[in-house]
């Protein structure tokens, strides 16, 4: 049985006197709405918000994936679910059985999961509660799951895509990409994506694609359907690869080969980025202001044999030797990830237009502090996993005015691949979710490429 069709086995049991890790459905649904809860209510990442679920850390792994599985199909598609299920109250429930009926009708819109499984585990979720508003509302929901299994999906049909979003992102989007181009990427950030990877030699692409069971996309990104077990995929242990998107994989892929050159990677962590620096040549020092989040930058490079000089610091504080002493500088801004919705629909609900605002000041403080390191002659890439203007072309043109030393280098080395993957007239890329739609999609990336005068 599928994870997204988990019927809720009893509990395993004991095993002497430690208890093996549960495989209970309801676990996982209770474990599903407590998540929603906490993004819609306590604006919290949802897999912070799943975590603070109390049947959480009880449950096999597979039930945790079956438990974000639920979650996050409830955000990603909650305008629909609301339509689906709101017609058949008649008055609002107590928040957690509200999230009990969302995350149930979604279970049997779009997970296929079996009705009994899906109405008679979401009851009992209900009724194991110690509140007793959500015990009390248990014969509703049930009522109303069994209504929506007749006619949710027709129901939810009938709301289009793009309410899904926040009215503040669809506006957005639609004034920056048109409102066809919002309905294509509301489209594709329903679906769940699929696994990138980046590879250590991209001459091994095909070798590597095989013994995974996946493609091979442009730039040598290798693409797995499913995401599944990483740490059990082949090459795992062995270095040879790292996850990563393949739109988060193209400031650096615009750079070509390396060797000789000396790069700064500026906010590093996770360290994707760093790691393709210095798979492409380069000696890398890598900077993040979290020394937590630069451990896993650490142990990435310690996996895949490669190295870089990490640095827990404040990049816009930091100063190296001497000013200018970068050949490739590359701030991955600290950003909105309003481009990242489609593998964390709980941005939609933890982000708001001020947080845009307050950023770009970060970003433009960055971006100074950027310009520093680059030598005479050098490159600078500025990019963000942002959909936001504001975040990413605005941001390119107000440093332009600010610094008329450097100038926009057009993006010209993806080729053909380069304008279906989002590479403008105006020589920078903006990619946006629905691009390679045939192929699953990407995140949405704005990357500018400027060189300072010799």
């Amino acid at each position: 049985m599928s994870d997204e069709t988990r019927s809720g086995a009893k509990p395993a049991g004991y095993q002497g006197t430690k208890p093996k890790k549960s495989s209970d459905g309801r676990g996982a649904r209770i474990a599903a709405a407590r998540g929603v809860m906490g993004v819609i209510g306590q604006k919290l990442a949802l897999d912070v918000a799943l975590s603070k679920a109390h049947t959480y850390d009880d449950l096999t792994a597979r039930d945790r994936a079956f438990a974000r599985l639920i979650a996050a199909t409830t955000l990603r598609r909650l305008a629909q679910l609301d339509a689906a299920v709101g017609q058949h109250l008649s008055r609002q429930p107590a928040p957690f059985a509200m999230a009990v009926l969302l995350t149930g009708a979604a279970q049997l819109i779009y997970l296929d999961t079996p009705v009994h499984a899906a109405v008679g585990e979401s009851v009992a979720a209900l009724k194991s509660s110690k509140d007793r508003n959500d015990v009390n509302a248990a014969g509703m929901v049930n009522a109303i799951l069994r209504k929506v299994a007749d006619t949710g999906k027709a129901d939810a049909a009938k709301i289009p895509v793009a309410k899904n979003l926040p009215e503040w992102l669809r506006k957005s989007w639609t004034r920056a990409y048109g409102e066809e181009a919002v309905t294509k990427i509301a489209e594709q950030i329903t679906q769940s994506p699929p696994l990138d990877l980046s590879l250590r030699n991209k001459d091994e692409a095909e070798k590597w694609a095989e013994e995974i069971g996946a493609q091979v996309l442009p730039t040598r990104t290798v693409r797995k359907a499913d995401i599944g077990n990483i740490v059990g995929l082949p090459g795992f242990h062995d270095g040879a690869w790292w996850v990563q998107d393949i739109a988060a994989a193209l400031p650096v892929n615009i750079l070509g080969d390396l060797t000789g050159k000396t790069a700064l990677d500026m906010c590093a962590a996770p360290g994707g980025k760093t790691l393709q620096l210095a798979a492409a040549g380069a000696q890398v020092t890598a900077l993040d202001r979290s020394e937590h989040r630069l451990l896993k930058v650490k142990d990435n490079l310690e996996r895949t044999g490669l190295s870089a000089k990490c640095i827990a610091v404040d990049a816009g504080k930091w100063r190296g030797v001497r000013d200018h002493d970068f050949d490739i500088v590359l701030l991955d801004a600290p950003c909105s990830a309003t481009g990242t919705l489609r593998r964390r629909p709980d941005v939609a609900y933890t982000k708001a237009p001020k947080d845009v605002e307050s950023l770009t000041a970060v970003q433009d403080r960055l971006l100074l502090a950027a310009a520093r390191q680059v030598k005479p002659g050098g490159t600078l890439v500025y990019c963000t996993c942002s959909l936001q203007p504001a975040e990413g072309e605005q941001r390119i043109l107000s440093f332009l005015k600010m610094r008329p030393d450097f100038r926009l280098n057009p993006i010209l080395t993806l080729g053909k691949a380069g304008e279906a993957m989002g590479v403008t007239p105006q020589g920078w890329l903006r990619a946006l979710p629905h691009m390679l739609s045939d192929k699953g999609g990407m995140d949405g990336f704005f990357t500018a490429q400027l060189i300072r005068d010799v």
